[in-house]
């Protein structure tokens, strides 16, 4: 086995620690070593960490730090991080290099499966709620990309988290410092409510956008809180008509959008984008074992309708595979997982004290979740 993000990735986190992608797995000893300010990123990919884990994948052995693509390839699915970089970065160069970078976290919305260290937002509703302090949450911004300038002509793809990258001061700072340094290809994630048609008109080179889609109308609003349906929905059509802009999809799967990934999924075969993934919340009581016996026939048959629009549908081969694979892996879950008590009861202990800071109710948006109570 071989991971191109082993030779040729770069991803550096909220806390500027720099790994060879996002789902790395940091020890605090790797995090020390491998702190921004201490490393030097024109010769990182001999370090030794990296090294021994190619090492590892060449002789058919999982490191440790790469749990999350073993996991997801276990469920026969295409999807993993692993995979997507071989599909997408397989003609590179030895020394090509994709960056992922998290320049700032303010966001507009305050999702109810993101976490404080990703969005300014959700840590000031969780921080209102009890649920951590909020001086803890390390907001540090970068500020200044000339770190980057000894490896900027060897950079040939972008990938910008925020926060909201369009909406972030630091994140819109970096786009403009990309606009001066760079033609690579760039892949930004947005929430899609507020997008710069300007920049996107006059970038050099191709810029991907990936929406992060949970559920289409009211559920959308309550699930990605500060989303206006109307708003996102006439962005996403929007940037697909543009000739130098690709749309991709992002879809969190949780408890949350289990009866809603119907409507989503019939939303997108209309017009499917070329590249659709489906992640999961990093929350165990996010996960299928919250949802209680009694309510698992109705979202199970939701999800197999899903399954079986997905198998009519004018998709492209492999994108229908990941997507089935998505969906069929949440069935088996709910079919084969027993129910975990404790689970719902964080689960409707996080609404509760979400609903209360926010001043909404789950069921105004979703009147289906009667069993979050």
């Amino acid at each position: 086995m071989k991971c191109k993000f082993l030779q040729n990735g770069i991803a550096i986190g909220y806390d500027h620690v720099v790994k060879p992608c996002c789902t790395w797995l940091v020890t605090p000893e790797y995090a020390e070593t491998n702190h921004l300010s201490r490393v030097d990123l024109s010769t990182w990919h001999d370090s030794p960490a990296l090294v021994d884990a190619r090492h590892q994948l060449s002789q058919d052995q999982w490191p440790a730090a790469c749990a999350n693509c073993e996991r997801v390839e276990s469920q026969g699915r295409q999807d993993s991080i692993r995979g997507g970089g071989a599909s997408a970065y397989g003609h590179y160069d030895q020394q090509d290099i994709t960056l992922e970078i998290r320049p700032g976290n303010v966001c507009n919305f305050a999702c109810q499966t993101c976490w404080p260290a990703a969005s300014t937002r959700v840590a000031e509703y969780h921080g209102r709620a009890g649920l951590i302090d909020i001086k803890s949450v390390d907001s540090t911004s970068l500020d200044d990309y000339g770190f980057l300038l000894p490896i900027a002509d060897r950079i040939r793809d972008v990938v910008v988290l925020g926060g909201e990258p369009f909406y972030d001061r630091s994140c819109r700072k970096f786009l403009t410092w990309a606009q001066e340094n760079l033609t690579a290809n760039l892949l930004i994630f947005t929430n899609g409510s507020a997008v710069d048609f300007e920049f996107l008109a006059n970038y050099r080179g191709v810029v991907t956008l990936v929406f992060s889609l949970d559920a289409v109308g009211r559920p959308a609003e309550y699930i990605r809180y500060g989303t206006e349906w109307a708003d996102v929905e006439s962005n996403y059509l929007r940037a697909r008509t543009l000739p130098n802009v690709r749309v991709r999809v992002n879809i969190t799967v949780s408890v949350y959008n289990y009866l809603y990934l119907e409507e989503l999924v019939n939303f997108l075969t209309a017009d499917w984008p070329s590249v659709v993934t489906f992640g999961t919340a990093y929350q165990p009581y996010l996960k299928e074992v919250s949802v209680p016996d009694v309510a698992r026939p109705a979202i199970v048959d939701s999800l197999t309708r899903t399954v079986a629009h997905l198998m009519l549908a004018d998709i492209e081969s492999g994108q229908k595979s990941n997507a089935v694979n998505a969906v069929t892996a949440t069935i088996n879950n709910l079919l084969d997982l027993p129910h975990d008590p404790d689970a719902l009861c964080q689960l409707t202990s996080f609404v509760h004290s979400m609903d209360q800071v926010k001043h909404i109710s789950i069921l105004d948006y979703c009147p289906e979740l009667t069993f979050i109570k």
